[in-house]
C-alpha cells in the first residue's frame, strides 16, 4: 500500500510539472518571449526541456528522501555487490567445513560402534570375573574361619608347651612326666603344623575343584531338563496348559497399514500354534492337519474387531481357557489390552527381605525369586510375555552380580526393592528397573 501511494503521488507531481511547464511553454510562445536572446520557438523547446529535467529530478530526489532502499541501491550498490560476492565465497568456505565436519562425524560414529563392541565383550567378561570373585570370597572365608581354629588350636598347644617347660623346672621329681608331655606336644605342634600346610594346599585345590564343580552342576542340569521334557513328552493324559495359563503374548502396532496389522496378527497365531505342536498338542484331523488350535468364533470376532479399532499400539495375548491335554487340540482365546502405563517413575514393583549373612548362594536365590516377582507382577498388569512366560531381561548379569556383592556385604537383614526407572507401558520388551538396597 505504501509503494502503491507513492508511485500516485508521483504521477501526480508528474503531471502537475508537466501541466505547469506545458502552460508556461504556450504563455511564453503567446508572448514570444526570449531567453538568452534566443528566438521563441527555441525558448519553447528550452522550457519544455527544463520542465523534463524537472519532473525526473524531483522524481528522484522524492523517491531518495521517501525509500532507504532508492539510496541504498543509487549511493551503495557497489559497496553491496562487494560485500555479496565477499558472503558468496564464505558461504563455499562453510560448505567445504561443513563437508569436512560430516566426514569425522561419519568416522567417529564408526569409531564409536567399533569401542561398544569392545565394552560389551569386557562388560560379559567382568560379570562372570564378579560372579567367581563371589564363589571364591565364599570359599576363601570358610578356609579362613578353618585356618583361625588352628592357629587357635595351636596357640592353645603352645601355650600347654610353656606350662609343661615351667612346671619341669620347678618339679624334678616329674621329669619323666613332663618329658613325656612334652614330647606328645611336640609331636602334637608338628602335627598341627603339617595339618595348616595342609589346609593351605586343600584351599587351593578346592578353588579350582569349585569352579569344575559349577561346570559339571551346569551340564547336569541341561540333561535333568533334557531327560523331563523327553519323560513329560512321553507321558499321555498330561496337562501342558493349565485353566487360565499365558501361552504367548504380543505387541500388535495396529497404526501400520491394514496388511502388516494381518501380518502381524497371523505371525502371532502361527507362533502360538508351533509353542502349542511342540507342548503336544494335535489336531483331532485325521488328514494330519498342521493346525492344533481350536478357537470360539465369538471370542476370535470380538478381539479382531478391537485390534481394527485401535490405531496404536495393543497387546495380544493367547490364554488357555481350560486345561489342555497331551495329544488334543488346545483351546485358545484371544485377549486385545490397549498399550497403557502400568508402573509410574519411581513406583516399587515387587520387594523382598534378604539377610546378607546367610551368603552369596542364598542371596542369589533370594535375589532370583525377587525377579520372578518383577515378572509375574508385570504379566498381571498386562506386559507382553514369551513362550517361557517371562517378559524379556529385566536385568543385565553385571547389575545382578553387582547387588549381591552390595547385599552380601552388608552381612544384615535389608529390604530390597524393585523400582521403575521411569514410567513402564505394556507394551515395553524389558521393564526398565532398579533395585534400592534399605537397611532395616
Amino acid at each position: 500500500m505504501y509503494g502503491l501511494a507513492l508511485v500516485v503521488v508521483l504521477v501526480i507531481m508528474g503531471g502537475l510539472i508537466a501541466y505547469a511547464g506545458d502552460r508556461i511553454g504556450m504563455k511564453v510562445g503567446r508572448r514570444r518571449l526570449s531567453i538568452f536572446g534566443l528566438r521563441p520557438k527555441y525558448t519553447s523547446i528550452i522550457v519544455a526541456v527544463m520542465t523534463g529535467t524537472v519532473i525526473a529530478a524531483s522524481t528522484l530526489i522524492v523517491l531518495t528522501l521517501v525509500s532507504q532502499d532508492v539510496r541504498t541501491a543509487l549511493f551503495k550498490s557497489r559497496e553491496i555487490q562487494e560485500a555479496l560476492v565477499a558472503a558468496r565465497a564464505d558461504l563455499d568456505a562453510r560448505r567445504a567445513e561443513a563437508e569436512a565436519l560430516a566426514r569425522q562425524v561419519e568416522e567417529a560414529a564408526l569409531q564409536y560402534s567399533t569401542l561398544k563392541s569392545e565394552f560389551d565383550e569386557v562388560n560379559v567378561e567382568l560379570s562372570k570375573a564378579f560372579e567367581e570373585r563371589i564363589r571364591a570370597e565364599a570359599d576363601l572365608a570358610e578356609l579362613e574361619e578353618t585356618l583361625r581354629a588352628s592357629q587357635q588350636q595351636l596357640h592353645e598347644v603352645e601355650a600347654r608347651y610353656k606350662t609343661a617347660q615351667a612346671d619341669l623346672a620347678g618339679a624334678n621329681v616329674k621329669l619323666k612326666t613332663a618329658q613325656s608331655e612334652i614330647d606328645g606336644l611336640s609331636r602334637e605342634k608338628s602335627n598341627l603344623e603339617r595339618h595348616i600346610a595342609n589346609l593351605n594346599e586343600t584351599r587351593d585345590r578346592l578353588q579350582a575343584e569349585v569352579a569344575r564343580l559349577e561346570r559339571k552342576v551346569v551340564d547336569l542340569t541341561e540333561t535333568s531338563v533334557r531327560l523331563m521334557e523327553a519323560r513329560q513328552s512321553s507321558m499321555l493324559g498330561q496337562v501342558i496348559f493349565p485353566a487360565d495359563q499365558v501361552i504367548l503374548g504380543s505387541v500388535i502396532d495396529c497404526s501400520q497399514r491394514a496388511e502388516a496389522v494381518r501380518n502381524q496378527v497371523n505371525g502371532f497365531l502361527l507362533k502360538v500354534n508351533e509353542i502349542a505342536v511342540n507342548r503336544g498338542a494335535r489336531s483331532d484331523n485325521p488328514d494330519g492337519d498342521p493346525f492344533v488350535l481350536n478357537f470360539d468364533e465369538s471370542n476370535v470376532l470380538a478381539a479382531f474387531q478391537r485390534i481394527d479399532e485401535s490405531d496404536g499400539k495393543v497387546i495380544l495375548r493367547a490364554v488357555s481357557p481350560v486345561n489342555s491335554w497331551y495329544g488334543e487340540p488346545l483351546w485358545v482365546s484371544l485377549h486385545v489390552l490397549p498399550d497403557q502405563m502400568i508402573y509410574f517413575s519411581g513406583q516399587v514393583i515387587a520387594s523382598r527381605t534378604i539377610d546378607g549373612s546367610a551368603g552369596s548362594e542364598k542371596v542369589q536365590e533370594q535375589l532370583l525369586a525377587l525377579m520372578q516377582d518383577v515378572n509375574t507382577a508385570a504379566i498381571s498388569k498386562g506386559m507382553a510375555s514369551d513362550e517361557e512366560g517371562k517378559i524379556g531381561t529385566v536385568m543385565t548379569v553385571s547389575e545382578f552380580a553387582a547387588a549381591i556383592m552390595d547385599i552380601v556385604q552388608v552381612r544384615a537383614k535389608v529390604m530390597v526393592e524393585a523400582v521403575a526407572e521411569r514410567d513402564i507401558w505394556r507394551s515395553h520388551k524389558s521393564p526398565p528397573i532398579r533395585l534400592v538396597i534399605r537397611p532395616i
